[in-house]
């Protein structure tokens, strides 16, 4: 039993939490027009103005008219790394090996 939990332990610690930021850019041009949606944008933060001038960055009706960046965190899950993860593998193996 003490086998089997150590073996869920190694691979809880296989799994990280990340964060990323993503931008849902609107944008228009001219007056009093409405916003359209451009698209998403992957961001490093939502700090200050990153969000708008990525926004305005990529796409030239954000640049020349009216704008709308809404920032927002996202989390998921990754393994920490493909070499983490081939030698958690190797010894998940061998303590299956152990087991039988």
């Amino acid at each position: 039993m003490s086998k089997l939990l150590s073996i869920l332990l190694l691979i809880i610690l296989l799994i990280d939490n990340v964060n990323c930021y993503g931008c849902d850019c609107s944008c228009c041009i001219g007056c009093g027009c409405s916003l359209v949606y451009q698209g998403t944008i992957s961001v490093s933060t939502c700090a200050s103005t990153t969000c708008t001038d990525a926004c305005k960055s990529k796409y030239s009706t954000c640049l020349l008219g009216s704008s709308s960046a809404v920032c927002s965190a996202r989390s998921f899950f990754q393994f920490h790394s493909i070499l983490f993860l081939i030698i958690s593998t190797n010894i998940f193996s061998v303590i299956f090996q152990q087991l039988n």
